[in-house]
């Protein structure tokens, strides 16, 4: 009678984790899931504000420079295919130029400008001050590739948006930068 009691306990066991196993693979897959996407977020965050640090203390830009900076700091390799906006803003919300875009992805990134007007948040606003700029630096790229099971979560946008405070109000531009902004050149 107690050998039948135990035979028949291995034989539950056995059948609950026939049933938990399906769960426990769900649970896995959905932790790494989430894992490899805060682990990008987080790659993204800190790279915009590497690359609006060195953008806002720049006096010149150039495309050629502009480009190797890029390619450095957002590499392909370790981002994924990625979209880039750069934009400066002044403190009044006018853009002196169009956003600079770059990147394998177009289309991705929500817009934060209108015409000439900066429509997204800014840190600080005075519609007095004229000599004040922010370099806008927003990195976007969707989480297809990152996640093993797409299915349960979907194919998501992931957005960084960096500001800093430029150091000078001005900033000079070669011709090709300067016509790809829409800007004339001096």
């Amino acid at each position: 009678m107690i050998r039948d009691f135990f035979s028949q306990q291995r034989g539950n066991a056995v059948l609950e984790f026939a049933l938990l196993l399906p769960i426990l693979i769900g649970v896995i897959l959905v932790s790494a899931d989430l894992y490899n996407i805060n682990r990008i977020r987080g790659v993204f965050e800190q790279s915009s504000h590497n690359f609006a640090s060195i953008l806002a203390n720049q006096s010149e830009l150039n495309v050629k420079s502009f480009d190797l900076l890029v390619e450095s700091v957002f590499p392909v390799t370790s981002l994924g295919d990625y979209s880039l906006i750069v934009s400066k803003v002044n403190l009044d919300r006018s853009m002196d130029w169009k956003p600079i875009y770059r990147g394998e992805l177009e289309g991705i990134c929500p817009e934060y400008s209108e015409g000439d007007r900066y429509v997204g948040e800014m840190p600080e606003e005075d519609k007095e001050e004229s000599d004040v700029s922010f370099i806008v630096v927003q990195l976007c790229r969707t989480t297809q590739g990152l996640t093993m099971n797409s299915g349960l979560l979907g194919d998501k946008l992931i957005e960084s948006v960096a500001m800093n405070r430029m150091s000078t109000h001005t900033v000079k531009l070669d011709e090709r930068l300067s016509a790809e902004v829409g800007v004339d050149y001096d």
